[in-house]
């Protein structure tokens, strides 16, 4: 096996290990938001999360910000910040699993958004995606009469703003150190969740700190934020875009399974099925254009 492969591989499995943290995050956090408001342990995580990234960072990482860096940092960081906020207030009213499953659909939306937004029109394979998805997320959620749960109409918002999230990253973000990026959106949405803890919650601070709640903040903040942008920064670009967005496909299948594991959930057999094809219609999206390549247009 040549070297370069080695270090392939080797990236490729540390991205995995972040879909791992991503996927145990669900279960942890709804535990963790049931001893604590959602706000105040959104901010709290993402505050210890901002010091650690502060520290991998150093200078070199903060020189490439400019202006437009850190204002474009600021905007990411709120797309990001509405995205936790659906989604951890979702969890308060859904499963884990069904939080892990329709969360992925942001890998769904991106294509559709972005024909309106980068005039990047959609691929054939990524409307069949999301075809695929829209499929799942009726079998996900089925039971009779059929209402969309409003736990999950949170979590699918916020699939919506990742989706806007990942656009951006792809669209405006290039020059810019990853890291260095990465702390300006995380402290935003440490700022932003504390405001917003202030302004509405009746504690901003875990009046107690239980074994559960630092477990929770240690995997959430540690693990899940300052790892897991530490090692997208430093191993995505050792393999290909889609392979990587392959890679990330994976942390809804991680959170059904801790869901499963640490929660005690439960899906029916057309829970489960749907929440396979989810991941079909993400995979779709995504390797329809190496299967099927667009036509070159001859130049005249």
């Amino acid at each position: 096996m040549r070297q370069d492969q080695k270090r392939q591989y080797f990236a490729e499995f540390m991205l995995a290990t972040v879909t791992l943290f991503w996927g145990a995050t669900f279960p942890i956090v709804k535990d963790a938001i049931g001893e604590m408001p959602v706000m105040a342990f959104l901010w709290v995580r993402f505050a210890m999360a901002a010091l650690l990234l502060a520290a991998i960072t150093g200078r070199a990482g903060f020189a490439t910000l400019d202006r437009r860096g850190w204002r474009l940092g600021i905007l990411l960081g709120t797309l990001l910040f509405f995205a936790y906020l659906f989604q951890t207030f979702g969890l308060e009213r859904t499963s884990s699993a069904n939080a892990g499953f329709l969360t992925g659909l942001g890998v769904v939306w991106v294509p559709l958004l972005a024909g309106p937004i980068l005039r990047k029109p959609a691929a054939f394979g990524s409307k069949i995606g999301v075809v695929l998805a829209l499929i799942g997320l009726l079998m996900l959620t089925w039971h009779t009469p059929w209402t969309l749960n409003f736990g999950d109409l949170l979590v699918i918002i916020c699939s919506v703003f990742v989706a806007l999230h990942i656009i951006g990253l792809d669209a405006f973000t290039k020059g810019y150190d990853g890291r260095g990026l990465a702390f300006v959106q995380i402290a935003t949405m440490a700022v932003l969740g504390c405001i917003g803890s202030l302004l509405f919650e009746p504690v901003s601070w875990p009046q107690q700190w239980t074994g559960s709640l630092i477990f929770a903040f240690a995997i959430t903040a540690v693990f899940a934020t300052a790892y897991a942008f530490w090692a997208m920064t430093t191993f995505q670009n050792r393999t290909t875009p889609t392979r990587a967005a392959l890679i990330y496909t994976l942390e809804p299948v991680f959170a059904a399974i801790f869901s499963v594991w640490l929660a005690g959930d439960r899906l029916t057999a057309i829970g489960w099925a749907g929440g396979a094809l989810i991941v079909f219609g993400m995979l779709v999206a995504e390797i329809w254009p190496l299967l099927w390549p667009a036509p070159v247009l001859a130049q005249q």
